[in-house]
Formats: C-alpha cells, sequence, structure tokens
C-alpha cells in the first residue's frame, strides 16, 4: 500500500477518541472528535494551488486530501472548540514511490503552512515527520480493520517531549463507529486543579499548540 492508497482507504467520517498526555505535568486529557476525509485527484484546483503556494511542480504530486473536523478535549475553556480544515498534497520521491514530501496548508504543531516527510513502513503504516522553528512532531497512522483506525503523535519541543498523543477512529456509519456518543470529555487521570488547568492552558497557548492532526483533529 502507498500513501495515496491510505488516503483513498481512509476517505468518509471517523469518530475520533483520544487521549494527550501532557508530560511536563504528569497529566493526561481526553476528547473526541468527527473527522470528513475527502480523496482528492493530482488535477484537484485544491492540490494544484497547494502546490503553487509551495513552489512545488504540480506534476510531481500524485494526489491528496482535504480533511475537516471539529471535536472537544477536557480542558478546554467555556466556549472553545476545535474545528478546522485543512489539505494535503503528497509528492513522492523519484526513487522510492513509498516516501517523499507531504504538503501542508497548515502544521500539527504550528498553524503555519509547512513541508514534512513521509514514508509508509514494513506494516504499512503511514509515518509523518515534521520539524518546525522550535518543536518537531512525528506521527503514525495504522488501520487495524477497513474501519478502525490508529493514531499515535510525539510532539517534542525545546530539548524535551511536551506532549504524547494515541487515538482510536472509527468509521461512521459501521457498528463501531455509530456507538453511544461519549459523555463530555473530562481530564483522565490526576486531580485537576483549577490552577493546573490554567497552567496546562497557557502551556498550550504559549506553544501555538492546536489539537488536530494530520488526518484531522
Amino acid at each position: 500500500m502507498d500513501a495515496m492508497e491510505f488516503f483513498q482507504r481512509s476517505a468518509g467520517r471517523w469518530r475520533s477518541q483520544r487521549t494527550t498526555h501532557h508530560l511536563a505535568f504528569r497529566r493526561s486529557e481526553v476528547g473526541e472528535s468527527e473527522i470528513q476525509v475527502d480523496a482528492l485527484a493530482a488535477e484537484d484546483p485544491e492540490i494544484v494551488a497547494l502546490c503553487e503556494f509551495h513552489q512545488i511542480d504540480g506534476s510531481l504530486a500524485i494526489g491528496g486530501c482535504r480533511v475537516t473536523w471539529g471535536g472537544s478535549m477536557g480542558w478546554d475553556k467555556e466556549g472553545e472548540n476545535h474545528e478546522g480544515k485543512t489539505v494535503f498534497a503528497l509528492v513522492p520521491d523519484a526513487d522510492n514511490p513509498h516516501q517523499g514530501q507531504l504538503l501542508r496548508d497548515r502544521g500539527y504543531a504550528e498553524i503555519v503552512p509547512v513541508v514534512g516527510q513521509y514514508h509508509m513502513d514494513e506494516d504499512e503504516g503511514l509515518v509523518l515527520i515534521t520539524e518546525y522553528d522550535t518543536m518537531s512532531s512525528e506521527e503514525r497512522f495504522w488501520f487495524a480493520s477497513p474501519d478502525l483506525r490508529m493514531r499515535s503523535s510525539i510532539v517534542k519541543r525545546f530539548g524535551g517531549f511536551s506532549t504524547a498523543s494515541f487515538c482510536t477512529e472509527s468509521r461512521i456509519g459501521t457498528d463501531l463507529g455509530s456507538q453511544k456518543e461519549a459523555q463530555p470529555v473530562a481530564a483522565a487521570s490526576g486531580d485537576v486543579t483549577p490552577a493546573l488547568a490554567q497552567e496546562v492552558l497557557k502551556a498550550k497557548q504559549d506553544a501555538s499548540r492546536q489539537y488536530f492532526s494530520f488526518l484531522g483533529w
């Protein structure tokens, strides 16, 4: 399986359940979202425009995807939500179609256009590595079944790990994805005082940390 086939298998609506570990605070936070993935052909205007923006020859792209999402996390402030949309384009290496550049109109750890690196590993997992000025992120995505996808991510900044996340994502319209929705999210472990919650929220804001990822939120 190549990366474009992974995009095509990911097309559709997904329900994501996420746990994020804030390593510096030794606390975890849970959340949930709905994700819509649309596979895009190489000639799609959004793929062409993204290549032009990054000054990449559009003929080298093999396609990409558009992702929209909406979700919430346990320590969100009142009225806060996590909604957005992003587009990705795949530009494989000339000598290896299973790896290459991933063009994004916004990054995982910072809201800026970015170019990351991708490769398919030996277990048909899609691995993404992105370097920023002050941090880096590594993500891995894989299918446990056609209707169940897993996702892990690590964000590292200022010489140490900042957050680690794990998601299970079930396709909506199947038995897995149509189960009763979870109750409102809350902190997953430890006693979270108002002062601690504010400290974590400030750290997230200072790092421009947004809870979305390559295939969604």
